[in-house]
């Protein structure tokens, strides 16, 4: 009986979990970030997000990201925009990640004083696609995996070589 009770919970559980898989949307739209909570990919277009209360439209024109209006980082390759909240504190983080041929690179803003500032930066790393779940990143490039996990108040970064 304990057993089943605990299958039954277990089961449950991974129901009610959040995982980073690709979903629906992901496979339609051919993005390579996948485990945010919302996100925009595409040459041009927008995303509207809420954070700490307040809705803010983030825009992407020809690789420049712009918050409200404000220019926001400008670059080269695919980008997605997107929220996720790393840090645990209810108010998402705004994700803009970078991917050209080879290699794929992220950039973390957070909100403070009702601006967008920067919170960390992973450079380019060799690989096709970024996974979010939780607090990490990761990047698989062939064998290897990078992770970065979000702890107290910064990343820190780890690599199985």
């Amino acid at each position: 009986m304990k057993r089943l009770l605990f299958i039954l919970l277990g089961t449950v559980f991974c129901l009610l979990g959040r995982a980073q898989t690709r979903t629906y949307s992901d496979n339609a739209s051919g993005t390579f970030i996948f485990g945010l909570e919302s996100y925009f990919y595409g040459r041009t277009g927008s995303l509207e997000f809420q954070a700490d209360g307040k809705t803010f439209q983030a825009t992407v024109e020809g690789g420049d990201v712009y918050v409200d209006g404000a220019p926001l980082e400008g670059g080269r390759g695919e980008v997605v925009v997107g929220i996720h909240d790393f840090t645990g504190n209810r108010i998402p983080e705004f994700v803009v990640a970078r991917r050209n041929s080879s290699w794929v690179a992220l950039s973390l803003y957070k909100l403070s004083g009702g601006k967008w500032l920067p919170l960390t930066q992973i450079d380019p790393v060799d690989g096709k696609e970024i996974r979010v779940f939780r607090q990490v990143v990761s990047v698989r490039d062939g064998d290897k995996l990078h992770s970065w996990t979000w702890h107290g108040n910064q990343f820190d970064y780890k690599s199985n070589r």
